[in-house]
Parts: C-alpha cells; structure tokens; sequence
C-alpha cells in the first residue's frame, strides 16, 4: 500500500516531462544560505550560453562583406591592356596621290588604360545592398527562433527542480509522521498494548519513504547538471526562486518571434522585387581611356603616339524583359506563401493558447479545493491516531489514513508545479 502510495506522485511527475529530461542532473537539497537565482535569470544565462547564439556575430559579420561588395561597383573600375598584332592587310590608296606616300606597317602595337565609373546604374546596387540586409534580417529571425525553443526546455528544468524540492519536503513530513507513530507503537508495546507486527509495518513504510526520497533526490541531482548544462554555470548548491502565479497572460496579443521571421521575410521579398525592376533599366557609364601605340588614332601616321578617348557608354540589357512575367508571378507567389505561413501560425497558435488557458483554469480550480483536502485529511489521521491508540482501529488503517494525508499533500504541490507549467506554457505560446 504505502509503496503504491509514494510512487503515485513520482509517476504524475515522471509524465510531466520528456523522457530525455529524467537522465538529466539537477540541485541537490535546499539550503537557505545558498545564493538564489530566478527563472528569467536561467533564461538569460541559457540564451547566452546556447552555441548558436554566437551565429549572430557570424550574421553581422557576413552582411558587413557583403555590403562592402555591393558597394564596390561605384568604385572606379581601371583595367590596363596591351596587345601586338601582325595584320595580313592593310588600308592601301586606290590610286596614288602625287607627293604624298602611305606605307602602313602589317605589325601594329597598343598598351592602354581604361577607367569606367557608374553615373547611373539603374537602382542595381542600391536593391542588391536591400537584398543583402533583407537577406541578413531573415537569417537573424530563424536565429531568434531557434533560440526561443530553448525556453522551454529551460522551464521544464527549472520548475522539475521545484517539483521534486516539494516532493522531497512531503516525504519528508511523512518520515517524521511515521517516525513519531513507530515511537508511539514501540511505547504501547512496552505497555502490552500493540503487536510487533504492528511496528513491523511502520518500519517497512520508513523505509518505503526513504527509498522514495533516495530516488527524488537522486532524479533532483540530475536535472542540477541539466541546468547546468543550459545556462553554463555550476548550479550545485543554488536555491532556485519559485516563480509567481498570480500573473495573468494577455492572450490576445502574440508576440512570438516567429511573427517578426515573417515580417523580415515580406521584406526579402520587396527587396527581390526591386531586383528585378533594376535588372530592365538602363545602366550609364563615363568611360575613359588613355594608351600609347602604332599607330595612334591617327591611322595615317606610320609612328608611336599617345592616345586618349572619354565619353558616355549606356547598357541596356533588354534580355530580362523575357522572363520578367515569370519572376515577377514567382516572387509574388513567394510573398502570397509567406502570408498563408503567417495566418496559419496564429491560427495553430491561438488554438494551442485556448486550450492551454483551459489548463491555468484548470489548475487553479483544483488548487482552491486542495486546501480544504489535506485539513480534512489532517484531521482524520489524528483520529485515527487517537483511534489506534484506544485500539478501535489497526495499524492497516492508520497507515491508510497517513498515506491519504500525504498523497492529498503531494497532490497539491504536483497542482501547484502544474498550475506553473501551464502558465508559463502559455506565455511561451503566446510569446510573453
């Protein structure tokens, strides 16, 4: 009876989180001279702590070069070429001119300068640095994201500890419970007035109750690592701060960051937009060019000369003009998809949110009532103290009657731990 009794509270416990949680470590024993620490705070080391947290400066990094190539094509671009050719004909006088003689050389040579710098590129540059910012922005997002899945698993940690530290304290109770009725019933047999059968049966139940608190605090010692592990710091021997419930979670407004994922997503998809617009506009370009070579610009003349040329080049690429229809439907097609993502998160999302207020509800309606419980139950195992005592009861029923008493105990501290997870549950949802 007893052992079926104290394993009731291990298994609620056990089915409240993922079975990878169990193999975890976690604080050992509450000491009040212990430095305490709260939920937000393990939530902050843990972000901290989290290795892709540093993906963020990699992010940083990244869009400063490609901001920097971007900007590049406004740079003057200078390019130096030479060449030395063996022609197999040259330009000849249909007819002959009396005093002058025209003997172009079949070998020509040229070394040449260019610099070309952008007057106007069409809003090229300017879209691609939007695009790498909108790129970038997006990649931050998912980020976000991903770390905000750690929250949870911080939570479920942090109030686990707080589970099994109130587990631990109604064994407890009951061992000094049972440890008084044990000196009760040795006193009575020193009198002739109970059996050894009857002490017997204490004993066993002592020693149910210590296994059981062996065992909470050996699962307590490995959730302790487990935080350890997420906020990357030697949390043996910190008191761990029981989070208030009296808050309530505004469910109508969702700020997950899934939400601004979305948003930097829609603005990826301008930024492709105006891509495609400034891929069919004109592109103007000052050129200059400046060489030495024979023969100069001055084709008639048989000798090395310098040589220079500016003006104003325009490229209009109209190749793009053929798939633009196409782009243009498949970038909005991307925006529509993105918008269906959005409206069917906050749909799942306020579904979940619904039914985990149902379960706040829930608990607090059950912790109104277990108040009331355990004085019920306090009061029938001290009579039935008193009713063993006077030997109108056995030792059967008064063990039945403590164990009520310390499951309707243990019931409300599980209520209790619950009502936390259903309300932080709820703010993880919602994104409060």
């Amino acid at each position: 009876m007893m052992e079926k009794i104290v394993h009731a509270g291990a298994v609620l416990f056990l089915s409240l989180f993922p079975a990878s949680l169990v193999s975890a470590r976690c604080i050992d024993g509450a000491d009040t001279s212990a430095v305490e620490v709260t939920l937000e705070e393990c939530l902050d080391m843990a972000r901290d702590n989290y290795p892709q947290i540093r993906q963020l400066g990699l992010i940083d990094a990244t869009e400063k070069y490609d901001l920097a190539i971007a900007s590049s094509s406004w740079i003057p671009q200078f390019s130096v070429s030479g060449k030395a050719t063996w022609q197999s004909d040259v330009v000849e006088m249909p007819f002959e001119i009396p005093g002058f003689e025209l003997d172009m050389p079949h070998d020509q040579y040229s070394v040449n300068a260019n610099v070309t710098q952008h007057l106007w590129d069409g809003g090229a540059s300017s879209s691609q640095k939007e695009a790498v910012r909108a790129g970038a922005e997006v990649q931050r997002k998912q980020t976000e994201v991903t770390l905000y899945s750690v929250k949870a698993r911080v939570q479920n940690v942090y109030l686990g500890i707080l589970l099994l530290d109130e587990q631990i304290r109604q064994n407890n109770l009951l061992m000094e419970s049972l440890e008084r009725n044990a000196d009760e019933v040795m006193a009575m047999i020193d009198n002739g007035m109970a059996y050894r059968s009857d002490l017997d049966m204490v004993n066993v139940n002592i020693l149910d109750c210590s296994q059981q608190t062996d065992a909470l605090r050996a699962d307590r010692k490995a959730y302790v690592k487990m935080l350890g592990l997420l906020t990357g710091r030697d949390m043996e021997g910190v008191a761990l701060a029981v989070p208030s419930d009296a808050g309530l979670v505004d469910t109508r407004s969702v700020l997950r960051p899934e939400l601004e994922l979305y948003a930097a997503r829609l603005r990826q998809n301008e930024a492709q937009m105006k891509q495609l617009n400034a891929r069919i506009s004109p592109q103007f370009d000052l050129t200059l060019q400046g060489g030495f070579g024979r023969p100069g610009l001055n084709m008639l003349e048989n000798e090395f000369a310098p040589m220079f040329i500016a003006g104003i080049k325009m490229q209009w690429n109209i190749a793009s003009l053929y798939t633009r229809k196409n782009d243009k439907r498949k970038i909005e097609s991307q925006k529509h998809d993105i918008e269906v993502e959005k409206e069917t998160f906050l749909f799942n999302t306020e579904l979940d949110a619904t039914q985990q207020q149902t379960e706040v509800d829930k608990a607090r309606m059950m912790l109104e009532k277990d108040d009331e419980i355990i004085r019920l139950r306090s009061s029938i195992r001290l009579a039935g103290e008193e009713q063993y005592r006077n030997g109108t009861i056995k030792m059967t029923d008064l063990m039945d009657m403590i164990d009520d008493e310390h499951n309707a105990r243990l019931a409300r501290s599980v209520h209790h731990i619950q009502l936390l997870m259903a309300i932080y549950d709820l703010k993880n949802t919602v994104g409060q």
